[in-house]
């Protein structure tokens, strides 16, 4: 039994240096995700080829979103100037 455990030893210390070191680790860090990620992505150039004119104007949508939040309940509420009072001088 005691003359396995140098051997073993001996064995480990030379397999550890056919590990891969951290240079080699850090040269592939990320590709599995760079490669999901370009694997998701169908059709590249889809943006530059929309030429359409958008279908809604500024004030068509800000009242869309003001309708919709209203109807929760929870629309930011305008707030409103009180009203000027003029008082003459001298009564």
């Amino acid at each position: 039994m005691k003359s396995i455990l140098p051997a073993l030893c001996l064995v480990s210390a030379m397999l550890s240096g056919c590990v891969a070191t951290s240079p080699e680790w850090n040269k592939n860090f990320g590709d599995a995700a760079r490669q999901m990620r370009a694997s998701q992505t169908i059709d590249v150039d889809a943006p530059s080829r929309n030429t359409a004119p958008p279908m809604i104007d500024g004030k068509a949508t800000s009242g869309a979103q003001t309708a919709y939040a209203t109807s929760y309940g929870y629309a930011v509420k305008e707030a409103r100037q009180p009203p000027l009072t003029v008082f003459q001088a001298g009564q």
